[in-house]
């Protein structure tokens, strides 16, 4: 009933598993308790939504500034609740893009470890994305540090035939886990967030119901 959302737990838990503090099995099991009773402050969205995790040597050989953490650790946790909390599939990408198959029941926690130890560390192809998913969806949340150029950079031309094979128009969320600022494909629906806040989530429902919604609020400032 805090509100807390999952993330906020992480320097927590990093905090005492580098402690020498007594008590330490079960102050970390309570921490991991808490993180999935967060859950609940999840936001649930309409529809289909498909969960995509960058998992490029970039995105797991660097640290971020938020919770002293890869980008792929950051982004792990935030594709596992995304998944457990919505009606979502969860799709990896590198050099190419599978789907991934996880229990939605499984606890978000073992998730987010299995898709950092399983990470593949190669190239970032963003036009797999594209060529991979197999359904119409909702929205599409792309979790990346956003440094791809391979198949010529922007995939424009994937994501053009993905929406014309499945008469789509997500909203696609370009998550820039490193806060570079880096968006692969400026269109009328695709959202670029840099760096990492619970706060993305309600802007991600804002976006969706007005695109301009960030400028109104920026507008309404005296």
């Amino acid at each position: 009933q805090s509100l807390v959302l999952p993330f906020q737990y992480l320097s927590a838990i990093d905090a005492i598993q580098d402690s020498q503090v007594g008590q330490k099995r079960l102050m970390l099991n309570a921490l991991n308790t808490a993180l999935e009773l967060a859950l609940d402050n999840v936001p649930r969205f309409a529809g289909r939504t498909l969960v995509v995790l960058d998992d490029s040597g970039s995105m797991t050989s660097t640290r971020t500034k938020y919770a002293n953490r890869t980008p792929m650790q950051i982004g792990s946790l935030f594709a596992a609740a995304l998944f457990k909390a919505n009606d979502a599939d969860l799709m990896r990408f590198s050099d190419e893009a599978s789907y991934v198959r996880e229990n939605p029941a499984d606890l978000m926690a073992g998730i987010a470890e299995r898709l950092v130890k399983n990470a593949r560390s190669a190239g970032t192809n963003f036009h797999a994305i594209f060529q991979t998913a197999k359904a119409k969806y909702d929205r599409i949340v792309i979790l990346s540090d956003m440094q791809g150029w391979m198949q010529g950079g922007a995939p424009k031309a994937p994501f053009a035939e993905y929406r014309r094979k499945y008469d789509a128009n997500p909203f696609v969320y370009s998550f820039d886990l490193q806060g570079y600022g880096s968006l692969q494909f400026p269109e009328q629906n695709v959202f670029a967030l840099a760096g990492f806040s619970e706060k993305v989530f309600e802007l991600m429902q804002l976006l969706e119901t007005d695109r301009l919604a960030l400028i109104r609020a920026i507008e309404k400032v005296e």
